[in-house]
C-alpha cells in the first residue's frame, strides 16, 4: 500500500537511503532534514508499505523562472533489493505522477548516477527520456 511517510517511518527509510547511497548516511543531519521536509509543503515522501516500508520516493516541486508552470523532481526512488522486480517503484512513480497531474505540474524530472544502468531502463520503461546532462562540483569542506 503507497501512503505517505511519517514522522515514525525515519528509521525504515534511513536505512533504505543508505541502502541507495551504498554507504552510511549522516544520521544527525538525516533527521533534521527528514524532520523539517514533512513539514515543507514543496516536499513529497511517499512509502510503499506491506507490514514494513519496502520502498521510499521523495519528490520537490520546484518553481522555476524559465517553467510555465511548476515542475516536480524525483529525488530518491529505492525499493528493498530483495524487492525488485515486483513493481513496488512503478506504482510509486505512478503515484506520484497522479499527484503532480493533480497539482497541475508541467513536467516530472530526475536524476540517475550514470552506473545505474539497470535504474536508467527502468526509468525509460516508465516514459522518462534522457534530454539533459547533469553536472556536480564537490565543493572543499
Amino acid at each position: 500500500m503507497i501512503e505517505n511517510a511519517k514522522s515514525e517511518d525515519k528509521e525504515e527509510i534511513y536505512n533504505l537511503i543508505c541502502i541507495l547511497e551504498n554507504k552510511e548516511i549522516n544520521k544527525e543531519h538525516f533527521d533534521c532534514v527528514f524532520e523539517n521536509s514533512l513539514k515543507d509543503e514543496d516536499i513529497i515522501f511517499l512509502v510503499y508499505r506491506d507490514k514494513k516500508i519496502e520502498g521510499f520516493l521523495s519528490f520537490k516541486i520546484h518553481h522555476y523562472l524559465h517553467h510555465d508552470h511548476d515542475t516536480g523532481e524525483i529525488v530518491e526512488l529505492v525499493v528493498f533489493p530483495e524487492k525488485r522486480n515486483l513493481k513496488i517503484g512503478k506504482q510509486l512513480i505512478e503515484k506520484i505522477e497522479e499527484i503532480a497531474r493533480n497539482k497541475n505540474l508541467e513536467q516530472i524530472e530526475l536524476s540517475t548516477s550514470t552506473y545505474r544502468k539497470g535504474a536508467h531502463r527502468f526509468y525509460e520503461r516508465q516514459g522518462y527520456e534522457k534530454l539533459h546532462y547533469n553536472y556536480t562540483k564537490a565543493l572543499d569542506d
